[in-house]
């Protein structure tokens, strides 16, 4: 009899029970990824995957397919803002079932090891950055009845070849997008005071292109060609991507699809090879619309408004859409700089933006930041975790708005630019066009209305109202 091991990944929060979440259209591809090695590489064990949020758990339901299943160990991943609903998950399980041993990995903890101590009596075992070799390691060696650290640091995988590729069937895979996810690198050098990967894994790796086009092909019978690439900065190896474009071409592969990279990383022959391959869509990180803003401050390079004018003119001039996604209220950005960006949004011929507020995730330098002037700390991450700076994520975790403007003034501003870009009719029928063959995705489209025409902001935008006290 095989040992069963447990993946899960837990939903934002419960609410009486209930999971509750933002917006679920990616798979869970580490958890995905973890058991796929686990069950290639360990004979004696049988990894299964639950996304709370997407196969609709509660609290009791779990409960009752844990003592059904009687699993060997329970795994946990977590984003921080996934810490209510992965502490209250870990307290139901550990109060019910006191022998089970429960792993934590996951973002979160990869930035904030120290939580797994804080909260060592739900969690009895976690284990940073990548954990495929790691976590099997653990298992065998706990299965033999020895000790093992309470903390593991993950070792990375080197050669991304070697490892499986994420087994869809172990999801519902119906539920989640039909642009299929996959990666062809792991890995991110750069430094965004307001990003955490760095915490995880800065050695970037790149699968072959062989391996990709092998998954890719794999993944027809769910996505029919399209791909939603999740690398966090696709075109960083621009001879890698030119091999897989020429690939795509001389095997004459049918492919639609999406990927995020940044405006220094591009380059006319570069998107016009993407756009052969199939490429769509672009995400990229832009973050202000000042260019002190974006060097001093997001550390985000040396690339100016002049650069980003023109890409956007190369992405329309080989037809890709050009997503642009922009942080307000950055610390020492005032009034000028935001307008200087509210400009880019509304003028530059963008197809699609994305606004958010500086958040301050462990792991980064904004949360330095923020905690140096008293916004945040591990005791207000270990409160937000118990519920008890309120319930959800939306408006309850802290921001860190800049001293030159009041937060009403950003959040204003937001919904202003949200208003002004989405409601109108070129950009309804476009939304409209895509997603006219999902009903989900159309349905989603419909919140998204309703949300931005009374709120301003998109409905999977986790941001209340500036009335909280935890926003400063």
């Amino acid at each position: 009899m095989k040992k069963r091991v447990i993946l899960i990944n837990p939903p934002l929060y419960f609410f009486s029970g209930k999971p509750k979440i933002l917006d679920v259209t990616v798979p869970p591809l580490g958890l995905l990824y973890l058991a796929s090695f686990i069950n290639r590489e360990l004979k004696g064990f049988r990894a299964e995957v639950i996304d709370v949020g997407v196969d609709g758990y509660s609290l009791a339901e779990l409960g009752l397919l844990v003592k059904r299943k009687k699993p060997f160990v329970v795994g946990l991943t977590s984003m921080t803002p996934q810490l209510q609903g992965t502490v209250e998950l870990a307290e139901y399980l550990k109060r019910n079932f006191k022998n089970l041993k429960i792993f934590l990995g996951g973002p979160h903890l990869s930035a904030d090891p120290d939580f797994i101590n804080r909260f060592g009596d739900i969690f009895d075992y976690g284990i940073t950055g990548e954990a495929e070799k790691t976590f099997s390691e653990a298992l065998v060696a706990l299965a033999s009845g020895k000790k093992i650290p309470k903390l593991l640091n993950g070792e990375i995988v080197l050669d991304l070849d070697q490892i499986p590729f994420p087994d869809k069937k172990l999801i519902k895979r119906e539920k989640y997008s039909d642009y299929e996810s996959i990666i062809f690198s792991r890995g991110c050098p750069y430094h965004c005071y307001f990003c955490s990967r760095p915490s995880i894994s800065r050695r970037v790796r790149y699968r072959s292109v062989a391996n990709l086009i092998k998954e890719i092909k794999s993944t027809y019978q769910y996505s029919r060609g399209k791909i939603d690439f999740q690398d966090d900065t696709f075109t960083l190896n621009k001879e890698k991507v030119m091999e897989f474009c020429g690939e795509v071409e001389r095997q004459k592969l049918k492919l639609r699809w999406r990927c995020n990279t940044r405006i220094d990383l591009v380059d006319d022959q570069l998107l016009e090879a993407m756009k052969k391959a199939g490429c769509e869509l672009i995400h990229f990180g832009i973050e202000a619309g000042n260019e002190r803003i974006r060097r001093e401050v997001v550390n985000k390079g040396k690339f100016t408004n002049k650069q980003i004018y023109q890409v956007i003119g190369l992405c329309k001039k080989f037809k890709i859409k050009f997503g642009g996604y922009f942080i307000i209220g950055h610390p020492g950005e005032g009034k000028k700089e935001l307008l200087q960006t509210k400009k880019m949004i509304l003028n530059s011929g963008i197809d699609l933006v994305g606004l958010s507020i500086p958040t301050p995730f462990p792991g980064s330098k904004l949360y330095q930041l923020a905690k140096e002037r008293g916004v945040i700390n591990e005791e207000k991450i270990d409160q937000f975790a118990r519920k008890e700076l309120g319930e959800g994520y939306m408006g309850n975790y802290p921001l860190l708005i800049s001293e030159k403007v009041s937060r009403e003034y950003v959040f204003n501003l937001m919904k202003e630019i949200n208003r002004k870009f989405y409601l109108n009719w070129h950009t309804f029928w476009q939304r409209f066009i895509q997603d006219i063959t999902s009903f989900s995705r159309l349905k989603q489209d419909f919140f998204d209305l309703v949300s931005l025409a009374l709120r301003g902001i998109s409905s999977r935008k986790p941001y209340a109202e500036p009335d909280k006290k935890t926003l400063s």
